[in-house]
């Protein structure tokens, strides 16, 4: 059955309306939560992590806490990746600058992906692996 006043069938949902009044394509509200789980944060920050290192996902250890008011704390354990020995390479920066330039872009990654406020990351550099650079073949 069609009711006239509609020209939609019984019990079909209501789109919404842009406020020109032409229908929208954006999707209705629905009741219930979004929740992203603890092991999800955990292996997101540890991706984010070895990205933003250059480290191997294997490597790097992240433990992810809520602060107590909704934001994340974030710690991060893993290698420093430094220059083939011998190679004559400098790093490109500190090792401190790596550590304070590596905290935000976790910071900002973690934010962007999983929308939650990131409060703080401390990085922690357990041990130093050597960065050889890959041939693309």
């Amino acid at each position: 059955m069609i009711p006239a006043a509609t020209g939609r069938p019984a019990g079909a949902p209501v789109g919404t309306r842009s406020p020109d009044g032409a229908p929208s394509s954006a999707p209705r509200q629905v009741a219930g939560y979004d929740r992203v789980g603890s092991a999800a944060l955990v292996h997101t920050a540890q991706a984010v992590a070895s990205e933003a290192l250059r480290v191997p996902f294997r490597e790097a250890r992240a433990r992810v806490s809520d602060d107590g008011h909704g934001a994340l704390a974030v710690e991060i354990t893993a290698p420093l990746a430094v220059p083939v020995l011998g190679s004559h390479a400098v790093p490109d920066e500190p090792v401190v600058t790596t550590a304070h330039r590596a905290r935000a872009v976790i910071a900002e990654r973690l934010r962007s992906i999983t929308g939650r406020q990131v409060e703080r990351v401390t990085v922690t550099f357990s041990s130093s692996i050597v960065d050889t650079p890959r041939r693309v073949r």
